[in-house]
């Protein structure tokens, strides 16, 4: 049985690359949709991705989807390799709402990290990427721009944002894994 959940989670584990690799090539606006391996990568992984979509709406531009899809995976990855030393479902719903609130903060303070770097180097505005970041970044950042005062140098308000989501996310991990283990 445990080299049966070894494979099921190895295949699991290439799975999960898979989707990164999908959601990697979206990021390259260039890239031939026709060409095989892109082709490939979304029909093996966008009929998995798909009821995700269904459930998880886009914010700002970023499809949160393959988050939730990567977190199920890996929250089944987790099932499998304890099947049989007992398995208590109010601690894996727990466990992985828990996982979808801090990877939902990280993403967030990724996208506003890349905003803060791209104002620091005062990156050519009318680049499609420097677009892509703000246009993702801009629902982040916008509560913090009427509270911070505007800035030539750096984006002041994609700063106060950045330090909140990071401080967020330790208060979320502290609080949230005290009410796991309380589970």
């Amino acid at each position: 049985m445990h080299s049966i959940a070894q494979a099921i989670s190895s295949l699991i584990g290439i799975y999960t690359f898979l989707i990164v690799a999908r959601v990697a090539l979206s990021w390259f606006p260039g890239i031939d949709p026709w060409n095989p391996l892109v082709r490939f990568l979304r029909a093996i992984v966008d009929p998995v991705l798909l009821p995700f979509r269904r459930i998880m709406p886009t914010f700002g531009g970023i499809d949160f989807s393959p988050l939730l899809a990567i977190i199920v995976l890996g929250w089944l990855a987790r099932f499998v390799a304890t099947l049989g030393a007992g398995f208590d479902p109010a601690y894996e719903i727990g466990y992985a709402l828990s996982q979808i609130v801090l990877t939902v903060l990280i993403v967030f303070s990724v996208v506003v990290l890349l905003r803060v770097i791209v104002s620091m180097f005062h990156a050519d505005p009318w680049h499609p990427v420097v677009q892509m970041i703000r246009a993702m970044s801009t629902p982040l950042t916008r509560p913090f721009a009427s509270v911070v005062p505007r800035s030539r140098s750096v984006d002041l308000a994609a700063v106060a944002a950045l330090v909140t989501y990071v401080v967020l996310y330790f208060v979320a991990k502290a609080v949230l894994s005290v009410w796991v283990r309380g589970l």
